[in-house]
């Protein structure tokens, strides 16, 4: 849209000498601003969220008639220029067909206006409405295809993140994070999926996997997968037989897709890892010592193949403090099929210190110079073993939420509060009860979804997370913003208050929407 919002400017503005330039889509009965160009501040913020049936010269305009309005003649609208005179052009946007005649016809379809000012007395002749009108129509075509190629994109992404688990189980000695990055090659839905999946009190199960092609089959098919390596791995199956099993059910069902994936299946207590593969990459660890390589694993066949040959998987021995990365193609080099270098050297760079928040480090990882590259969907799972429990293990608790609970807030801070003090933390209890209260009110009003609280307790510092299923982040909304500005912040400035408490706190996508996380230290005394 900024590219036909430059295009207008170039082809109206410049050329007519307009001094400002808004383009506003209709929508739900309102309209909504596009883009604007110039000095066009005051009109994009009197028309954007207007109804489109009350009184104004956009309201006309998206009936089918453009309109002008210049200085010395009476127009029944109300003037709203500088000393009450009106010099203002208001033109419909038609999609699929260019408007040349004056008079839109009456088939022709209007998505929006385009709204021009002047500076001081001006006419306009016939032959410049014409033109105007004309450009109008072009406009109004391009607006139309960049907002539907908008909206199937976003419809795209929404249902390959719905299909996303909603939440990464974890368990204490083991943090895991995950990212999804969608193709921005096409519009379509991808395949690329993970899956964390709590097998016992002491075993987890990390899944990474991909489906061929693009499309609504290949969405589906992810779906049946992923219902069937969860059954088979929480009956308590080894990876080996869970991919085992699912292939066959694949192969009953009949699909003509092909699905590789990896489960690697930790077992805590034991600090050991098994990994299977169906035709997938193997998984990267990192070691406490710096060291990388990989869990190797026989590779076998993909998912969907008919196959005389059980799968085999194969065991490997965890230090704490390492580091899995299990990765989907989409986030290897197209050229050669592997993980990218920076990827790779990044990984291999991360000392075990540094390793420990996840969170940065799959940013950096997921993160692409070059996003226009992106030919295929991509996701990434990390989960760092840190060891057996002990008396000095992570302590965890968590909260669960339901959106719309108007109790919900008062139960995080009881939460929070009950936690620190069972934990031996009580002088922290108050400003995290504060901090908690504000994300979980945000999450509870801006997202409108279910609320995850977690709370882990280290060494040195206490980790508070809070899930919603809004992907957009916070924002603050420092005073000094213009109004304008200010639509894009949070309202009630409660972000601003777990800024200066939290100090630092930072923002994920996880699942289907986001985690909020925060580490404040413990104090020492």
């Amino acid at each position: 849209m900024d590219h036909v919002v430059r295009a207008a400017r170039h082809c109206l503005m410049e050329p007519f000498r307009a001094k400002a330039l808004v383009l506003a889509l209709s929508r739900e009965g309102r309209f909504w601003v596009l883009g604007h160009s110039g000095d066009s501040l005051d009109m994009a913020r009197n028309l954007h969220g207007a109804p489109i049936d009350a009184p104004s010269p956009a309201s006309q305009a998206i009936h089918g008639r453009p309109l002008f309005f210049s200085t010395g003649k009476a127009w029944p609208i109300p003037s709203i220029g500088p000393d009450g005179e009106q010099v203002e052009a208001h033109l419909p946007l038609t999609g699929g067909t260019q408007a040349i005649d004056l008079p839109i016809a009456g088939g022709s379809k209007i998505i929006g206006v385009c709204c021009l000012s002047f500076e001081g007395p001006r006419n306009f002749p016939p032959e410049e409405r014409a033109v105007l009108g004309m450009m109008a129509g072009l406009l109004g075509a391009a607006v139309e295809r960049v907002d539907l190629a908008t909206r199937h994109r976003e419809v795209a992404e929404h249902l390959q993140r719905i299909l996303l688990p909603a939440a990464l189980s974890e368990l204490p000695g083991l943090t895991v994070t995950a990212r999804y990055r969608p193709a921005t090659s096409a519009f379509q839905v991808g395949g690329d999926w993970y899956d964390v999946i709590k097998v016992s009190d002491d075993r987890i199960a990390l899944v990474v996997g991909d489906v061929e092609g693009h499309d609504l089959e290949s969405a589906a098919v992810m779906g049946q997968v992923r219902t069937a390596l969860t059954s088979y791995a929480t009956e308590g199956h080894p990876p080996a037989t869970v991919i085992d099993r699912t292939g066959r059910l694949l192969t009953e069902l009949g699909t003509q897709l092909l699905v590789t994936c990896c489960v690697v299946e930790l077992d805590i207590e034991a600090g050991t890892a098994e990994v299977a593969l169906a035709g997938h990459p193997e998984p990267l660890v990192q070691r406490p010592d710096g060291s990388r390589g990989t869990l190797h694993a026989p590779s076998n066949l993909p998912l969907g193949i008919t196959t005389r040959h059980a799968y085999r998987g194969r065991e490997h021995m965890l230090a704490p403090g390492s580091v899995l990365l299990l990765y989907s193609d989409g986030l290897t080099d197209f050229a050669t099929g592997h993980l990218s270098e920076s990827a790779r050297s990044l990984l291999g760079a991360v000392s075990s210190e540094a390793s420990a928040d996840l969170e940065p480090l799959a940013d950096r990882l997921i993160a692409d110079p070059d996003p226009q590259q992106h030919v295929d969907d991509a996701v990434l799972l990390l989960a760092r073993y840190e060891g057996a429990l002990e008396d000095g293990a992570p302590r965890t608790a968590s909260l669960y939420i339901q959106r719309r609970d108007l109790h919900g807030v008062r139960a995080a801070r009881v939460f929070v509060d009950d936690h620190l003090h069972s934990w031996g933390f009580a002088d922290m209890s108050d400003d995290l009860q504060l901090i908690v209260s504000e994300i979980v009110t945000n999450a509870l009003i801006h997202a409108g979804s279910d609320v995850d609280v977690r709370l882990r307790a280290f060494d040195d510092h206490i980790r508070l997370e809070v899930r919603d299923s809004d992907s957009n982040p916070p924002v603050p909304s420092p005073l000094v913003l213009r109004e304008e500005e200010n639509a894009e912040a949070e309202h009630g400035r409660g972000m601003l208050i777990v800024d200066a408490l939290a100090g630092q706190w930072n923002t994920s996508p996880n699942g289907r929407g986001k985690t909020v996380f925060l580490d404040q230290p413990i104090p020492i005394e």
